[in-house]
């Protein structure tokens, strides 16, 4: 947890190939949700670098970290802190990093190139709503949360 921001933060990848399709990893602990590469920055650790070492954890993949995206203010609910979520965009993944990619059991046990459509996406309502924002406004986006209650 980052405690310079008084707050959790989440830094997050949106990779995609040249087809436009997003990558997408299912989390060990719930096969029913997805999400992209990336996690919670570890405290003095900054959400770019946060991303890029969850990226790379979760995946094998050293991806730069561009622009930011979106950012998301989530507020805690029952037993959970405040968040900020940030969403960062990387190249384009080529046939190379998918011949590549090494997943780290532990977190994720499988990925897919998903369409980029945020409506289709088992994700988390809360990145699903981030990823539905960004889809319509384009990047640099800032929106306030709804802490969900299934969290």
């Amino acid at each position: 947890m980052n405690q310079s921001f008084g707050c959790a933060v989440t830094a997050h990848l949106l990779a995609a190939d040249r087809f436009g399709r997003w990558l997408i990893l299912r989390t060990s602990r719930d096969h029913s949700r997805w999400q992209l590469p990336g996690g919670r920055a570890h405290a003095g650790e900054s959400p770019r670098l946060a991303a890029a070492r969850e990226a790379r954890e979760e995946t094998g993949l050293d991806l730069p970290v561009g622009e930011m995206l979106i950012g998301a203010w989530v507020p805690g609910s029952p037993g959970r802190r405040d968040r900020m979520a940030l969403l960062f965009a990387t190249r384009t993944l080529t046939p190379a990093d998918m011949d590549v990619i090494t997943l780290q059991r532990r977190e994720v046990d499988a990925w897919c190139m998903a369409p980029p459509s945020a409506e289709s996406l088992p994700a988390h309502p809360l990145l699903a709503e981030r990823l539905s924002v960004f889809c319509r406004r384009g990047p640099g986006q800032f929106i306030e949360q709804r802490p969900f209650r299934g969290q």
